[in-house]
């Protein structure tokens, strides 16, 4: 299996997905909300580029059958029911819900890779039900890092570096030149997650505003047992 590596969104111009499958990685925090979300019983997640276009999917559902979510520079978008936290989608309100999702990044990696044979969205809480998916396919595939207002951004990396780690004990894998530093940097690094990304400039710019409680959720692997698929323009389980 062949292994690619896109550093931020903006790299997605430059990827060719046609007959591969994409794994988009936004950690901090939307590929995280969308396998919390889909988790706990929401029908389905719509990516959304802009906050326009997330309210003109709106429109088109019925009352109570979908909620806007998503945030620009960390805050909830004024208006919207959600904002970009994992652990608003928690609770019951979200159930049989399709959500309208718009963020900075991952939504516009999600609606960027929508050329590849197959979309999927891990992160660090549902990395080992994504690696044990990817292992038994026979597409090569592209790793997409979000990045953070289009910079590499480490959270995103070490992420991208413990999935091809995982899926390379379950199947034999090559890598371009990228795939091969993240995975390094994953290998290389001591301590846990959180230690590993003590000099991450993305999680240090959500602690400055108050989003401790989601860093330390984002950061845990394995609570998950979901694999979030794009089909048709909107994330669903497997």
């Amino acid at each position: 299996m062949q292994i690619e590596v896109a550093g931020t969104y903006k790299d997605c111009q430059l990827l060719d997905l046609d007959g591969k499958t994409a794994v988009v990685i936004d950690v901090l925090r939307a590929t995280t909300v969308i396998a919390t979300a889909l988790y706990h019983g929401a029908k389905a997640i719509v990516p959304a580029e802009s906050e326009k276009q997330a309210r003109q999917i709106f429109d088109q559902y019925s009352t109570g059958k979908a909620m806007l979510a998503g945030e620009r520079n960390a805050m909830k978008i004024e208006g919207f029911h959600l904002g970009n936290s994992p652990l608003e989608y928690q609770s019951e309100h979200i159930a049989g819900k399709t959500i309208i999702l718009s963020t900075t990044n991952g939504t516009r990696v999600l609606k960027q890779s929508m050329t590849a044979d197959e979309t999927i969205a891990a992160s660090f809480v549902n990395i080992t039900a994504v690696a044990n998916y990817l292992a038994n396919k026979s597409n090569n595939i592209v790793i997409i890092c979000s990045g953070t207002a289009g910079k590499f951004s480490l959270d995103d990396a070490l992420c991208a570096g413990m999935l091809i780690s995982l899926i390379s004990e379950r199947c034999q894998v090559k890598t371009d030149d990228l795939g091969s530093l993240v995975l390094q940097f994953y290998g290389s690094e001591t301590g846990n997650i959180a230690d590993k990304l003590q000099n991450c400039y993305h999680l240090k710019y959500l602690q400055a505003n108050g989003y401790q409680q989601d860093i330390a959720y984002c950061l845990q692997p394995d609570q998950l047992d979901v694999v979030p698929v794009l089909k048709n323009g909107k994330m669903q389980k497997l």
